[in-house]
């Protein structure tokens, strides 16, 4: 595949996700956006898409064949690395944000009560992915393993099928989305005031960190892992 105006942003980054970087840094939703096109995601962020074209293309030479291929590898490898890399750095980014938030508070929250309302909307958006976390994990996770291995998966009754699981998770995602976005207004794009402290600046790059990690994670689900197990859903049907 060649990457072109008219490809859906979640293809891109499903073939080439060592572009991910070019996308973030133009701001293009990959994950909650990716039915999308290149061209339809330049045009509502009022892109020049030969620019963004043109650096998707020299990342591409510097960088030479995309080391992984995920419609290519076995459902439980993905799942696995799901848990590993994106569920265990969430959780470690939260305590990390989560303590220097009570510090950042402490120290400036007279003079900037903004922050105030970071701590507010981060904490619900760490309450939202903890939940989400343990249902993918002991709910949908262990099912499309088990499709994966070759099984024939139950899932609870209260479900029905797949489809409504997934649905609920990738509805999910997109409020996580929509919170990742307050976050950033309210931090003016994770750029601190200019007169500062260090425990502040780490703040910041501790929650874009974050943002970025979980773009890459939501991606690789609503856009590789859901789909694949659907279709093996319906071929085992």
């Amino acid at each position: 595949m060649v990457i072109s105006a008219e490809v859906p942003l979640r293809d891109i980054a499903a073939q080439f996700p060592d572009v991910v970087p070019v996308l973030e840094r133009f701001g293009i939703d990959y994950c909650c956006g990716g039915g999308n096109t290149l061209a339809e995601a330049c045009a509502s962020l009022e892109l020049n898409l030969a620019s963004v074209l043109e650096a998707l293309e020299r990342h591409q030479q510097e960088l030479g064949p995309p080391d992984n291929q995920w419609e290519q590898a076995l459902l439980t490898e993905m799942i696995e690395y799901i848990v590993r890399k994106h569920h265990a750095f969430t959780r470690e980014q939260i305590k990390l944000i989560d303590d220097l938030l009570t510090k950042v508070e402490r120290r400036h929250g007279t003079d900037h009560p903004e922050i105030f309302q970071v701590s507010k909307n981060f904490a619900v958006l760490s309450s939202e992915l903890t939940h989400h976390f343990y249902c993918e994990e002991n709910v949908l996770f262990p099912y499309i393993a088990q499709l994966g291995a070759g099984q024939q998966p139950d899932l609870p009754p209260v479900f029905g099928s797949i489809q409504q699981p997934v649905s609920r998770m990738m509805l999910e995602h997109d409020q996580t989305g929509n919170q990742l976005r307050v976050l950033r207004g309210l931090t003016n794009n994770y750029v601190p005031p200019i007169v500062v402290c260090a425990t502040w600046r780490a703040l910041y790059r501790a929650l874009e960190d974050l943002e970025r990690d979980l773009h890459q994670h939501i991606h690789l689900e609503n856009n590789i892992l859901f789909p694949r197990a659907l279709q093996k859903t319906k071929e085992a049907a």
